[in-house]
């Protein structure tokens, strides 16, 4: 797992990575209930579907979305997760110039063959009687499904405002999908064809690269007290000197906990500082901050530096005591450090 944090005037990182605005405990959640409904569901399967159903809390929801990424990893050297970053960039795309009306491009018939089929091998343009824009022909050398005959054309045909594929043609003999192509052809406003929707079924599940990752230990979880993922959070204090002194608690990005959903981090920390003189509490202090980071930022990102509130104490030796918490998932963790005030 990795972290990632934006507190206000604190925050200090190495590569010199900026962060983007906080978001806030609600908006994480709201984040996490909406990622079903965005692009990436394009790529559920069935089975994930399922899991996904079981969940109940945030953090279990993020889990979900860590492993459902890394299934789809082809590279697992590199920290950055290349199909992941291939698959926002068809979105992305899709959403530039597939929009139609209300409709983002992603869920657009033209934007859902290219998410998950990719840029056609060859395109062509055709003129259709009593249509006022052309027919969109989209030829692929290959598909991910058999459900489509090698090289055959998608033909979309621009109905009603919007532009609907037409069902393909079915291999010379096959009767049930000549049959199936009638009853499609029927279906006047039917964007995708059923056969191509079976396509799609077959696309996503060929981008599940490893299979071992599965959400067993996570549904687990679920349905006992065990706590999934994060086991402890690990961090470091710089004091530097000065009156009062200066606290930064310094967090390895890679090990820091932090949750993805594909495009943005988000993470939610709670520190507390005690200034302590034998088990006396000299002072305190304590506060929440909410992040949210760019995926590729995060990436490059190594070390995370946070200066912390400082505590006002006369001259002595004392006893530091910082806590650091992740919000999402309750895991803390308290560590003691000797500081000197002058």
């Amino acid at each position: 797992m990795k972290i990632k944090k934006i507190l206000p005037a604190f925050l200090m990182i190495a590569c010199f990575a900026v962060a983007d605005t906080p978001v806030s405990w609600q908006d994480l959640r709201s984040n996490i209930d909406s990622w079903m409904k965005s692009p990436v569901s394009l790529l559920l399967t069935d089975q994930e579907k399922d899991v996904y159903k079981k969940l109940k809390t945030p953090e279990e929801k993020m889990q979900f979305i860590k492993i459902f990424w890394a299934r789809r990893d082809p590279i697992l050297r590199t920290r950055e997760n290349e199909f992941k970053e291939e698959f926002y960039r068809r979105v992305e795309y899709a959403n530039k110039n597939f929009a139609e009306g209300e409709n983002p491009g992603w869920s657009t018939a033209r934007g859902r063959v290219y998410i998950l089929f990719g840029p056609p091998s060859r395109e062509e343009k055709r003129a259709v009687p009593e249509s006022s824009r052309p027919a969109l022909l989209w030829v692929y050398d290959k598909i991910p499904s058999n459900a489509i005959p090698k090289n055959e054309a998608l033909m979309f045909v621009f109905r009603e405002l919007k532009y609907v594929l037409l069902p393909p043609n079915p291999d010379p003999g096959d009767v049930f999908a000549d049959e199936q192509r009638r009853m499609d052809s029927a279906f006047r406003y039917q964007s995708i064809p059923s056969v191509v929707q079976t396509a799609f079924v077959d696309a996503a599940k060929t981008y599940v690269i490893d299979e071992k990752k599965d959400y067993k230990e996570l549904l687990f979880s679920v349905n006992s007290t065990e706590k999934f993922g994060i086991a402890q959070i690990r961090f470091d204090v710089r004091i530097e000197p000065g009156n009062p002194p200066r606290v930064v608690v310094k967090m390895n990005a890679e090990d820091a906990p932090v949750y993805d959903d594909g495009q943005k981090v988000f993470a939610e920390f709670y520190f507390r500082q005690q200034l302590k003189k034998g088990e006396t509490v000299v002072a305190k202090n304590e506060h929440t901050e909410s992040f949210s980071w760019d995926s590729k930022t995060y990436a490059g990102m190594k070390e995370i530096s946070v200066e912390l509130p400082v505590l006002e104490a006369s001259a002595g030796e004392y006893e530091l005591w910082v806590l650091v918490q992740d919000r999402i998932s309750n895991v803390s963790e308290e560590r003691k450090f000797p500081i000197q005030y002058r």
